[in-house]
């Protein structure tokens, strides 16, 4: 700035500098006798806005004498003072190979400094630039104190330091699993011998609460290895072992199946279709619950076992626990045992010792039967549960709601009959007629029967043979040899339910004959017009029968309707003849029919819906 102006024949100059911090005057007379006043230099100023810093020490002077041709300072601003970022101030030297402790403080965070702003001579302010907070870099392992401005290891290690961050290599770092029963340790290569080693290790698993199966050796292995570096497992918790649940324990064979030997021969010594107990003879006994083994994890916490669950006494019918011990379970009666669903019961088993003939009669009984001898010709059989016979079935009817097992043959005249709810097994039968709700097994031959069952038909021992009659299984038929060289008809037939149409033919075959005695006893109450007390009880008792009979059938016509409504089952029916079958066997299966003209081996004959497949096994 430069200014020139004349007062009074003086020329006054003013000249300041670039930044108006510094104001220059200089007077110079115009004329010899020239005079000016310090209220004229001061109106300058005062027109100029020169406000700040006037030198009145200056002005003082002129008021005494004025000074010409001489250049003065006049006024003074002020300089401004720049301040100072913020920056951290290290406390140790960070080349990746110092050592800091876990608390040790790393550095200090130095605030900025403000500057102060200057003043021109014209009163203006002269800004400074403003200062930056210390820039923190990335740390690592590094914590900020509580007031953010100490940096604190938060481990022990190796400290590296470099203008994007601040690191902290842990000499330990500890991973525990989620479950807390695995923990693994890393483990930093040690810059010198003594920096640490296995003592400085364990104490900080201890510090960092890992109190339980501690690996030792695999401790000292890491440095003993130089497993540096990697992960490794240093403590393995104890698993908990659960208790172990109650059973119940049985002393009779729960399964009823026919057992075949390796010649695929039935074992009769084994089969226990009926078994029979004592009254207070043990049935099943309470095992209790094994205790288990509490659990601990790597961090000492407690994992308490789950506590087993201790069964029920399974009591059934006719069955209670023993009075000398309640874990004991024993019969009430003489009877067979069996287990039904997760109960025990014991039926009354009625025993033959010697032939069902002319010295027992007729036989029906809510329960078991086990004849030792024969059933003759004419007699009839018919029990709730199971039938077994140890002798001969001649022309004779046995209805069982259960199993019926054979142990020799059925031989008749083509009037043999047995009907059974359950599984049939015979050793052979000639000219009879079966029917089973569950599996027929057959040990040696089928000659000219009628063979009815909802399950599947075994034939397929060694002596296994189908011949002549005609064989229904809905499920299948499984058979050694069918037919002969003699090509004698044979039919087999898969798919189809013929069982339910049997029970309500026998049903009705019932109802019929019932019938005739309530008729016969209607016609001698008309002629006696009054009937003995226990014939007047024989009708109602008939007349309950009566509607039994008539229930079923309407249980037996809806489920023959199910039957048949599921195709894709029935069709999955299947015959599979192990060594031979000969011409003149008829193959049914659903809708689907074969004759066969020429013998075939091994083959396994499945549906289709073009027609019988045959597969060679």
């Amino acid at each position: 700035m430069r200014y020139n102006e004349v007062q009074d024949n003086v020329k006054i100059v003013l000249e300041g500098s670039r930044d108006d911090i510094e104001l220059y005057l200089t007077l110079s007379p115009l004329i010899q006798s020239a005079e000016i006043s310090v209220d004229a230099i001061r109106k300058v100023f005062s027109d100029r806005g020169i406000k700040f810093g006037i030198n009145e020490d200056i002005l003082e002077l002129l008021e005494k004498e004025i000074r010409y041709n001489e250049k003065m300072l006049i006024a003074s601003g002020t300089k401004p003072v720049n301040g100072k970022d913020g920056t951290i101030n290290y406390l140790v030297e960070g080349n990746g190979t110092a050592i800091v402790k876990k608390g040790e403080m790393i550095g200090k965070i130095i605030p900025p400094e403000k500057g102060t702003e200057g003043i021109t001579v014209f009163e203006k302010k002269i800004p400074v630039r403003e200062v930056k907070e210390a820039l923190i870099p990335d740390l690592i392992h590094v914590e900020l104190s509580e007031n953010e401005d100490i940096l604190v290891a938060e481990v022990d290690g190796y400290i590296s330091i470099h203008s994007t961050a601040v690191q902290i290599i842990p000499f330990f770092e500890l991973e525990v699993s989620d479950n807390e029963f695995q923990a693994h340790v890393r483990v930093a290569r040690p810059q010198k011998a003594d920096d640490f080693g296995i003592e400085d290790l364990k104490k900080y698993l201890t510090e960092n609460g890992i109190v339980h199966g501690i690996l030792d050796q695999e401790i000292e292995n890491i440095f003993h290895q130089e497993r540096f570096n990697e992960s490794v497992l240093v403590a393995r918790g104890k698993e908990v072992i659960d208790d172990k649940d109650g059973t119940i324990k049985y002393f009779f064979d729960t399964m009823t199946n026919p057992f075949m030997d390796d010649r695929e021969n039935i074992d009769y010594k084994e089969l226990n279709l009926i078994q029979n107990v004592m009254k207070g003879e043990k049935l099943a006994e309470i095992i209790p619950p094994v205790t288990g083994e509490t659990g601990y994890t790597v961090l000492g916490k407690e994992i308490p076992p789950k506590k087993g669950i201790t069964p029920v006494l399974p009591i059934g019918k006719n069955t209670k626990p023993d009075s000398q011990n309640q874990n004991f379970l024993v019969s009430d009666i003489d009877g067979g045992v069996k287990l039904n669903g997760t109960i025990v019961e014991v039926d009354s088993v009625f025993l033959v010792k010697e032939n069902v003939d002319y010295s027992t009669g007729n036989i029906s009984f809510k329960g078991s039967i086990v004849i030792n001898g024969d059933v003759k010709s004419g007699f009839k059989v018919k029990v709730k549960d199971d039938v077994q016979i140890n002798g001969i079935l001649e022309d004779a009817f046995v209805e069982a709601g259960g199993n019926v097992l054979l142990k020799n043959g059925f031989i008749g005249k083509v009037k043999g009959l047995i009907i059974a709810h359950g599984d049939v097994t015979v050793k052979f039968c000639e000219n009879v007629t079966i029917t089973a709700g569950g599996d027929i097994y057959i040990n040696d031959y089928v000659m000219n029967c009628q063979i009815q069952t909802k399950g599947t038909l075994y034939a397929k021992s060694k002596t296994g043979l189908i011949a002549g009659g005609d064989t229904y299984a809905m499920k299948g038929i499984e058979a050694n040899v069918v037919g002969n060289k003699s090509y004698i008809p044979t039919k087999l037939c898969v798919g189809v339910d013929m069982v339910t149409k049997s029970y309500l033919e026998n049903n009705i075959n019932s109802l019929e004959e019932i019938e005739k005695i309530l008729q016969k006893l209607s016609q001698r109450k008309l002629i006696k017009k009054d009937l003995p007390e226990n014939m007047s009880d024989m009708i109602d008792s008939l007349n309950l029968i009566i509607r039994g009979k008539e229930e079923e059938n309407k249980k037996l016509l809806q489920e023959s309707e199910e039957i048949e409504k599921n195709v894709e089952e029935l069709k999955k029916g299947y015959i599979k003849i192990y060594n031979t079958v000969y011409p003149g066997t008829q193959i049914t299966i659903y809708d689907k029919h074969m004759v066969l003209n020429e013998p075939q081996k091994s083959v396994w004959f499945q549906y289709s819906e073009e027609d019988i497949v045959l597969i060679n096994m």
